[in-house]
């Protein structure tokens, strides 16, 4: 297996439990990609790094990893 990332986003929230609503939402999720490869994959966001309030919103960052078998 491989790991790649393929993307990343930054959420913002006006508070942690819409922030923690969204990030474990988007955690959650498990995809299955056959479209075109030759190689079945599955992904996930996982988070980097703790949240960090800036004012009166709330910032995590997060990255879509998927794993691929060759």
């Amino acid at each position: 297996m491989i790991t790649v990332q393929r993307k990343y986003k930054v959420i913002k929230a006006s508070s942690v439990k819409e922030l923690s609503d969204i990030v474990n939402n988007s955690i959650q999720k498990e995809y299955k990609d056959t479209e075109g490869f030759i190689f079945r994959s599955s992904a996930r966001w996982q988070c980097l790094g703790g949240p960090i309030k800036d004012q009166e919103y709330w910032y995590q960052a997060v990255v879509f990893i998927q794993e691929e078998e060759q």
